[in-house]
């Protein structure tokens, strides 16, 4: 009995190590009787069997496969290209040159070519009225002539002179006086105390001469005045007139500081003096 158990259990053994021998020899002969008898053969049926079943299993296994291979590279591929490359440029360029570029131009633009302020009005200057002795009164020699330097010390020649000759230098008088109103006197043979020009001469004589452009009207204003009916300046305007001399007639040969007095109607005196004064000869 034990031992009919053990042949029985080493039979399944024996015969699974000797499949791999009979395997071929098998199927070698199931392929002979196909050839030979077609599908009436149920051994050739079996063997036909096993072959779809193996095969078309496996065929299907590759397909998938290639499943698994093209879809991946057509996500990765195309989805990421989109994605990155056109949102972040249209984003970028196009806002940031509206935002920044055009909104600065207009308002410079804006606050520079309107003027809304309006123009301050001058506050007038009030007119202090004065009368004419209140006026300041003085002369003024210019630098701009020969006499005039001499006579202010930048020089220090001899300035040549003739007699019975009208000369108009430099010398200015200012006041509230017209020039009619105001009385000019001249020793030319200043500072010799004794008369300069022989006796058929004369002593000579200095005048005003009226210069309107230079006067000032800081002290008067102008009005209507019916009973003359024109305008006429209220107050007093302030009047420069340009001196005017004549040397004597026969003035002798000398050296003179001519010296030149000016008196208005109240009794005010202003002198000035000229300097080296040269006569060319005994006569004129």
């Amino acid at each position: 009995m034990k031992l009919n158990l053990k042949i029985f259990l080493l039979l399944p053994l024996v015969l699974i190590s000797c499949q791999s021998y009979f395997e071929p020899i098998i199927n070698e002969a199931a392929e002979k009787a196909v050839k030979e008898y077609g599908n009436s053969n149920p051994l050739a049926e079996r063997v036909l069997e096993v072959e779809k079943i193996v095969e078309v299993p496996v065929e299907k296994v590759v397909e998938v496969e290639k499943i698994v291979e093209v879809p991946v590279e057509k996500i990765v591929e195309v989805q990421v290209e989109k994605i990155v490359e056109v949102p972040v440029e249209k984003i970028v360029e196009v806002q940031v040159e509206k935002i920044v570029e055009v909104p600065v131009e207009k308002i410079v633009e804006v606050y520079v070519e309107v003027d809304t302020l309006p123009t301050p009005t001058p506050t007038p200057t009030p007119i202090i009225k004065k009368s004419k002795s209140e006026i300041d009164q003085f002369f003024e020699c210019k630098e701009i002539d020969e006499y005039c330097l001499v006579a202010l010390g930048k020089k220090n020649n001899d300035l040549t002179v003739t007699g019975n000759t009208s000369y108009e230098i430099e010398l200015y008088f200012t006041s509230g006086y017209d020039p009619s109103e105001l009385i000019v006197s001249v020793d030319f043979c200043y500072p010799i105390l004794t008369k300069c020009w022989n006796d058929s001469g004369n002593d000579g004589y200095g005048s005003l001469i009226a210069q309107p452009y230079l006067n000032d009207y800081k002290h008067a204003e102008e009005k209507w005045v019916p009973a003359l009916g024109r305008l006429t300046w209220d107050g007093t305007v302030i009047k420069t007139s340009k001196i005017i001399l004549v040397t004597p007639k026969g003035y002798v040969f000398r050296k003179f500081d001519p010296l030149i007095t000016i008196s208005d109607p109240e009794g005010k005196v202003n002198t000035y003096n000229l300097k080296n004064w040269k006569v060319d000869s005994l006569t004129d």
